[in-house]
């Protein structure tokens, strides 16, 4: 987005926020706070602004799991005597799981889960992970007839799973995954979002207009630094001035990040355009366009004669 601008607009400002300076809004997050200016950023009345994203660099130290994604409501069948039951439920300790790793904590978990205070129910948990379909396979073995994974489970897209499902005895094939795991539960990137302007991006989470500044594309393994310095979307503002400036960093769903006690920093640029005087358009008349005689063809002309 480009503006025409003169040789008497001021020069743009860059605001460097830290969140550690910043007054926190949610209690354990660093990625919600506000930031009360000493030096109050004023605007000319003849003038508006251009609110961007400069830079941006936050650590990946946010979790692919956590209390909004980590319960599997298991229920076992048959263990002891037809047509009995017990769930299992289990909630998947918050961290940054691979593929291998969240299949084992499953496993760990069903092959020590106690039925009436006896085991044997799952003696044996069997999973396994395709790199070319991006899905789990998997069974069991023990006592019990059937094992399931009930659609109230929150962490089914971790599986690659929709809806109910039924794991079955190893000597029955294998319950494959619906579709392929997602162990980023679809945080694919981050969203800044900001107090100063509220129209500037549409959200199709919500279906409206948002505070939106900017998304983040991740592009490093967790435990690294997202850095941000991309070509920015420009937001316009009509403000007399900015004091305190409110930042949010959230996923795709809404959901602040938690960067488990780490802080990130980011650049607000700030620049200034002039107010254009919309002229006062006089409406349209449209004339209606007189009819032109047709000309007569020759024929025409030939019987009139006769006439």
């Amino acid at each position: 987005m480009s503006y025409t601008l003169t040789a008497n607009t001021p020069p743009p400002v860059v605001i460097h926020l830290d969140s550690r300076k910043g007054n926190q809004i949610e209690s354990g997050l660093t990625t919600n706070f506000t930031y009360t200016l000493k030096e109050p950023l004023l605007v000319p009345d003849h003038m508006n602004l251009l609110l961007s994203l400069h830079t941006a660099t936050i650590p990946y130290s946010f979790y692919n799991v956590g209390s909004h994604n980590n319960r599997f409501n298991f229920r076992i069948f048959g263990f002891e005597g037809v047509g009995t039951s017990e769930d299992a439920p289990f909630d998947l300790p918050a961290g940054n799981y691979s593929a291998t790793g969240l299949g084992n904590a499953i496993k760990s978990f069903l092959e020590g889960f106690l039925i009436s205070g006896s085991s044997g129910a799952i003696t044996s948990f069997h999973f396994s992970y395709s790199r070319e379909t991006l899905k789990y396979s998997m069974s069991f073995e023990g006592g019990a007839t059937a094992l399931s994974i009930l659609e109230s489970s929150t962490a089914l897209d971790l599986l690659g799973i929709v809806g109910l499902k039924v794991i079955p005895l190893s000597a029955t094939p294998s319950l494959i995954s619906d579709n392929a795991i997602d162990l980023n539960d679809s945080i694919h990137g981050l969203y800044v979002r900001q107090n100063i302007a509220t129209k500037g991006t549409l959200d199709t989470e919500e279906g409206t207009f948002s505070n939106i500044l900017a998304r983040i594309p991740i592009t490093t393994n967790a435990g690294g630094i997202i850095f941000y310095g991309q070509e920015p979307h420009d937001t316009m503002i009509s403000i007399p001035m900015i004091q305190t400036i409110g930042i949010r960093l959230t996923d795709d769903k809404h959901r602040s990040i938690n960067l488990n006690g780490l802080h990130f920093q980011l650049s607000l640029k700030i620049s200034y355009i002039h107010k254009e005087t919309l002229r006062d358009l006089q409406p349209r008349r449209y004339e209606p366009t007189p009819l032109k005689p047709t000309p007569l063809k020759i024929d025409e002309k030939k019987k009139k004669k006769k006439k």
